[in-house]
């Protein structure tokens, strides 16, 4: 709703920098759609979508901006089904692609151990900076979008981790954004990461301040929001490695670094007449 809500005050913006009206004529003025159909692509689809549930709450006919979220949706499918980078990913993009990630948290950790090994009771400032680091070391291996602020750290109905005494932790993923297609998703942490974890929320449970039960947390101790964690690894992946990115362009590296695997799959599901999940139930384990 949050994100709706920003982009109608953004299309409003386009014709006026005061309030957004109480009724909605405002959106079929044609100053609006001169000024909309101007702007790059990546933009416009995200108002022509929130035009129309905009339409939605004032009552009024959405016809014409239907339209034009239709006619974005699909030049945005055919833009991305052309696999090219895009102007801005050509400039976010780290020189050793997906593998920078994982660059990054060993870049990240090597601050933290100095952090950590001051003597030191646990604090909220060194507990941003170790949150910063796991956050790296997670998406080196789970490219997630911002679902990792949504966790909490025992067991809930939404989001958590499950933390069994012995072996691997698993991210329970009952709320996502493919939810209602694909269902809630158990994934399962590598050993490595899980031994990085365990450590992380043992000094995380000793920092006073932190009164929630959500893995990452703001400089002043309260729940970190998805949008404050973009924000948070974008800047970090700036300081870093000098390219400011987030998790979105970490998933686009992520399955560039597997495109030889991918094709593999969609080659051998063509030669089969299938769909790559009709040709995963022809596979037997080993």
């Amino acid at each position: 709703m949050m994100v709706y809500y920003r982009n109608i005050k953004r299309l409003h913006l386009l014709i006026s920098d005061g309030k957004i009206p109480l009724t909605g004529d405002w959106l079929g003025k044609k100053e609006l759609f001169e000024k909309y159909r101007k702007l790059p692509l990546n933009k416009r689809r995200h108002l022509s979508i929130s035009a129309v549930k905009a339409c939605q709450l004032y009552k009024r006919s959405a016809d014409k901006w239907t339209i034009e979220m239709y006619k974005d949706s699909s030049k945005y499918e055919q833009e991305r089904n052309l696999n090219k980078r895009s102007d801005k990913e050509k400039e976010q993009w780290p020189k050793k692609g997906y593998k920078s990630v994982k660059k990054a948290a060993k870049m990240m950790w090597d601050r933290v151990k100095v952090l950590l090994g001051k003597d030191e009771e646990p604090n909220l400032k060194t507990l941003y900076k170790y949150q910063m680091f796991i956050v790296l070391k997670l998406f080196s291996q789970i490219p997630f979008r911002n679902t990792f602020a949504s966790f909490h750290v025992s067991k809930a109905e939404g989001n958590f981790i499950e933390r069994p005494k012995r072996g691997n932790f698993k991210f329970v993923v009952n709320e996502h954004k493919t939810v209602k297609k694909l269902g809630p998703k158990t994934v399962l942490l590598s050993r490595a990461n899980t031994m990085a974890l365990r450590k992380f929320l043992k000094y995380r449970d000793q920092v006073k301040e932190i009164k929630h039960d959500f893995l990452l947390s703001t400089k002043t101790g309260l729940k970190m929001t998805k949008s404050t964690m973009g924000k948070a690894l974008h800047r970090t992946t700036k300081e870093l490695l000098g390219k400011a990115f987030g998790s979105r362009l970490i998933r686009v590296l992520a399955a560039t670094d597997s495109k030889q695997e991918i094709d593999k799959v969609e080659e051998l599901a063509n030669k089969m007449l299938h769909t790559s999940k009709q040709t995963k139930q022809y596979t037997r384990e080993k």
